[in-house]
């Protein structure tokens, strides 16, 4: 399991999220309800939530893990697009960004 912080609003975000490195996960993600709800995926250009049930938050992270992007409640059924020149990707409950205050050019710590 990994951690995920805000380090600029000194908030802990998760201490049980996964990074989505197999295939299986990385297909899945939060449709597999053995997932936490806190995942990470490093990938370029865009995710989705078809067949999801519920929204999500979303963190779009450069390489020094600043908040590049984000998206409250991306309903199910969407696509989500950002720059591909930014990979890391963090899918959270949904309320999670309104209830840390998490903004743009915040700093995330994932370990």
């Amino acid at each position: 399991m990994a951690v995920i912080k805000d380090l600029t609003q000194q908030k802990l975000l998760s201490n049980e999220a996964k990074i989505a490195l197999s295939f299986f996960d990385r297909l899945f993600g939060l449709l597999n309800p053995r997932n936490p709800r806190f995942l990470i995926f490093f990938t370029h250009f865009g995710i989705h939530t078809l067949f999801m049930s519920s929204f999500i938050d979303i963190l779009v992270l450069d390489q020094n893990q600043k908040v590049v992007k984000l998206k409250q409640s991306l309903a199910p059924f969407r696509l989500f697009f950002y720059p591909p020149r930014y990979s890391t990707v963090v899918e959270m409950p949904q309320g999670t960004i309104h209830r840390c205050g998490i903004r743009i050019n915040d700093k995330i710590f994932i370990g």
